[in-house]
């Protein structure tokens, strides 16, 4: 095989998985949105107020704790 069809192919290939790494980081990324709004509205108080006006710490905590449990879980959904 000529060494110009093998630079073309993984060319092909390498764009290819570009293109999906995109998709799946524009999914992954709609996924954590939607469910940051959800645990917004589900959450017994006001997250927006504890957060800013209150500067609740503990609240923080929780919504880091909430991000970082969210995203181990699309990164496994994502990664298989």
């Amino acid at each position: 095989m000529p060494l110009t069809s093998l630079l073309v192919l993984s060319f092909s290939d390498a764009a290819w998985n570009l293109l999906m790494a995109g998709v799946f980081t524009l999914f992954g990324l709609m996924i954590f949105l939607l469910s940051y709004y959800a645990f917004e509205k589900l959450a017994p108080f006001d997250l927006r107020k504890e957060l800013i006006e209150d500067n609740n710490v503990a609240v923080g905590a929780m919504v880091a704790g909430m991000f970082v449990g969210i995203g181990l879980i699309i990164a496994a959904a994502i990664g298989g």
